[in-house]
């Protein structure tokens, strides 16, 4: 049986991305279980439209297709299963990822070229989607997987428990993939990396996240010696400087990223890497060790200012243990960068003063290399999606699967039109706007001092400020 397995299309075309690694697993349990004939398509690193797809899958003839993709490209999904199922009518198209995990009814009922939907982890559902294909058997009892039948109607299987042993899988298919093609960078660097995903799951509730929908709440570790074989399989094959974990709490278990760091000294294995880390598990021992094992950038998530926010949110930290993580991981040496969200559940405008005077805090004071600046926006399967339609910000029945754009008579702020922003009576997005820019100007003139130097570093994000109009 022939599968082709694709990634598709997304609003950023570009080869400063990782690898899709959901795909690349799914690829290798195939092969593991006797179907080796399995082709990988990227359409971002490639830049390829739905044509060269769709000439690709002329040439290729598979027996199945699979898509996998979240919620930012979503359309781009669907409008590929819409011209693959124009020029194949008959071919099966099944879909997995972020967003048809969290969707998959809305998609069933209103995306008719879409045959199935995997929910949660897909490696082996998909892997019995294949052999009950081969086999000319229907997808009835498969565990995690939602269909629509012969006779139209849909069908949703129970869940699937999630993969107990994370060592169990195969390594993913990175062979299937054109590697050189990625160009990813470890963040405030030149130096090129690709990523691992060494656990699965997150135990944390942030009102604004879907991860735990999607993973679990419960963590799963991939052992440190087999964390450690992927990253020496990287370094024999191809052509690296780093490498990048993507893991949403790598540093929850320090004995473990511990151990990952001795492995990686006792071994000699000579990589930049960097990960993500949350305030709340972060320690003057772990950041030592990280840094002697070739850690160089930490990218950390406050999101507010306030402690009452934060605990709006639920993120499950305070503004002083942020303070605190910052200090230790850049007394250590190490690149930071500290991500802050605008807009959250219940925020003021004295709020957003404390965001953006701790934004400032870090960067001029405790020496942080880059703070980010981002609206609040809604993703399917969050508490904040519920409040939104609790509010009537978003209507009860709102569907993502149905063409969606911010419908304003300006530019809106938000990088991706398709994406709701989060508004609430009492700070609307142009009060929001208006907030946000005496913040944040008052941010950038504070001291008179800085303020040449702030001009020349800031220049452009000033002139968007001072520019935009909102009516």
């Amino acid at each position: 049986m022939k599968i082709t397995l694709i990634f598709p299309p997304s609003l950023y075309q570009t080869k400063q991305t990782m690898p899709p690694l959901g795909i690349a697993y799914i690829a290798a349990v195939l092969r593991e279980n006797g179907f080796p004939e399995v082709r990988l398509v990227d359409a971002v690193v490639n830049r390829y439209g739905n044509e060269e797809i769709v000439s690709l899958l002329k040439k290729e003839t598979p027996d199945l297709v699979g898509l996998s993709f979240g919620t930012q490209n979503r359309f781009y999904a669907f409008g590929l299963a819409r011209a693959i199922k124009k020029e194949f009518p008959d071919l099966p198209i099944v879909v997995g990822g972020p967003h048809p995990t969290l969707t998959f009814d809305d998609i069933l009922k209103n995306i008719p070229e879409i045959d199935a939907v995997v929910r949660g982890e897909g490696e082996y559902a998909f892997l019995e989607i294949v052999r009950a294909l081969d086999q000319k058997k229907d997808l009835a009892g498969i565990l995690g997987v939602s269909f629509r039948n012969a006779q139209g109607t849909i069908v949703h299987n129970g869940d699937r428990p999630p993969i107990a042993d994370l060592d169990s899988l195969p390594l993913p298919a990175r062979d299937l993939l054109p590697i050189e093609k990625y160009r990813q960078k470890i963040p405030l660097s030149q130096e090129i990396c690709t990523s691992i995903l060494s656990s699965r799951g997150c135990p944390y509730n942030c009102v604004y996240c879907s991860t735990s929908q999607q993973w679990g709440h419960r963590i799963r570790h991939r052992s440190p010696e087999n964390v450690i074989a992927e990253i020496e399989q990287l370094m024999k094959n191809y052509t690296l400087d780093g490498v990048g974990f993507f893991d949403d709490v790598l540093t929850m278990d320090k004995a473990r990223v511990i151990e990952i760091c001795r492995l990686m000294i006792e071994k000699k294995l000579n990589i930049a890497w960097w990960c993500e880390a949350r305030a709340n598990t972060v320690d003057e021992k772990i950041i030592n060790w990280m840094k002697k094992a070739g850690c160089v950038h930490i990218s950390m998530a406050m999101e507010s200012g306030s402690n009452r926010i934060l605990k709006n949110i639920k993120k499950a930290i305070t503004v002083e243990q942020g303070i605190k993580a910052v200090k230790i991981i850049k007394e250590a040496g190490l690149k930071l960068k500290v991500f802050f969200m605008y807009g959250l559940p219940g925020e003021t405008f004295e709020d957003i003063e404390k965001t953006v005077a701790l934004s400032q805090y870090f960067k001029n004071e405790l020496g942080v290399e880059e703070t980010t600046q981002g609206l609040t926006i809604i993703y399917p399967g969050t508490q904040l999606e519920r409040i939104a339609k609790q509010t009537g910000m978003l209507a009860k029945d709102f569907s993502w699967s149905l063409p969606y754009e911010e419908k304003r008579d300006y530019a809106p702020l938000s990088t991706c039109s398709n994406m709701p922003v989060f508004e609430q009576k009492e700070l609307s997005y142009e009060q929001l706007f208006k907030y946000l820019k005496k913040a944040k100007l008052k941010y950038y003139f504070r001291h008179p001092f800085n303020l040449l130097k702030n001009l020349k570093r800031h220049r452009k994000t000033i002139k968007k400020w001072l520019t935009t109009k909102i009516k």
